[in-house]
């Protein structure tokens, strides 16, 4: 029997899919614990950060090079064991990772390269949450557009886990912020999370109420995270000279982009991934320093999270994709 409770101790819980479809491909199993070789250590996961991008090589969107395949791509955790050749890490750290596909498990083996220590403050909750959308954030703020006092900002989505974020750090950067959701009760979250205005998106109204709030003239750029729905619609609202950022595509890819209206307004059109932002270990610690830093000095408030257990990964991503959820969303195992 001890032999038994041994092997049944050795096995933790992984999500996997064994083909790609809607979020019911996602299975629940158990599976033997690895050790870390060199180089490695393990993390007991905490907190699994879910992302749009998860979904992405769910239904088939991006490829998956063989199955069975785990999805996400960061999480945070306590490191339980610790490979040959670790140096900077020891078992009991609190880490977290932004990038390693495969995150949607209980515990896992990970190389120290994409690894970053996470600041006493700050939960694992808290980091899987702002990871990947902070990181996103800080590029597009002060990266893609750097933002300047008194500059009018458009944010699609604003509810959601990259828009509460890019509301609220746009806000501590100086800018008017207008977001914008898909559903009426949203809209006063998106007030309570800094914003000046929010409206509907497909409101009849929207377009005259920002060129009021503007003077005519329109807004200097547009966080567009949302794609088909949204951004045709978004260059009738930037001024002249300004910058539409499309960082994802939440509804789909714009079906048609008018190149001559982006020439004759002048607009920048930025098309950013984060990775390309992220090339090293240096730009890895400056994001994720500056990151933390905006959370542990109360740039993001209260983080809004919605939790789900590890075992419910598919009906997380059916509600994200429904645009059930707010703020980020993160998977507890």
């Amino acid at each position: 029997m001890s032999g038994l409770i041994t092997e049944i101790d050795k096995k933790s819980g992984i999500v996997k899919l064994y083909k790609q479809g809607a979020p019911s491909v996602l299975g629940f199993e158990r599976e033997t614990t690895q050790e870390p070789g060199a180089g490695q250590v393990r993390v007991k996961q905490e907190a699994i950060g879910l992302n749009f991008v998860d979904t992405y090589y769910r239904d088939g969107k991006f490829p998956v090079r063989s199955f069975p395949y785990t999805p996400g791509v960061e999480a945070a955790g306590i490191i339980e064991a610790v490979g040959p050749w670790v140096t900077e890490f020891k078992v009991g750290d609190r880490v977290g990772y932004h990038f390693i596909p495969g995150a949607y498990a209980e515990n896992r083996v990970v190389s120290t390269q994409q690894l970053v220590h996470i600041p006493d403050g700050i939960t694992s909750e808290e980091a899987a949450a702002v990871m990947v959308k902070g990181f996103t954030a800080r590029m597009l703020l002060k990266v893609i557009h750097p933002i300047k006092p008194g500059e009018v900002v458009l944010v699609h989505a604003a509810a959601g886990g990259v828009g509460t974020l890019v509301t609220k750090w746009a806000k501590a950067l100086g800018a008017t912020v207008i977001g914008t959701t898909g559903s009426e009760e949203k809209k006063e979250i998106i007030l309570a999370n800094g914003a000046d205005y929010a409206f509907l998106a497909e409101c009849s109204d929207f377009f005259h109420s920002v060129l009021d709030i503007t003077g005519g003239k329109g807004v200097d750029v547009v966080f567009d995270g949302v794609g088909r729905d949204t951004f045709s619609h978004s260059l009738d609202l930037i001024r002249k000279g300004g910058e539409i950022v499309l960082y994802g595509s939440s509804s789909g890819q714009p079906e048609h982009i008018d190149h001559a209206l982006l020439r004759e307004k002048e607009i920048v059109m930025a098309t950013p991934t984060l990775s390309a932002y992220i090339p090293d270990r240096d730009a890895l610690e400056a994001y994720a320093a500056d990151t933390f830093e905006a959370l542990l000095a109360g740039t993001f408030g209260q983080m809004a999270i919605t939790r789900y257990p590890l075992s419910q990964a598919g009906q997380a991503q059916a509600d994200l994709e429904a645009r059930k959820t707010i703020g980020s969303v993160i998977l507890v195992p």
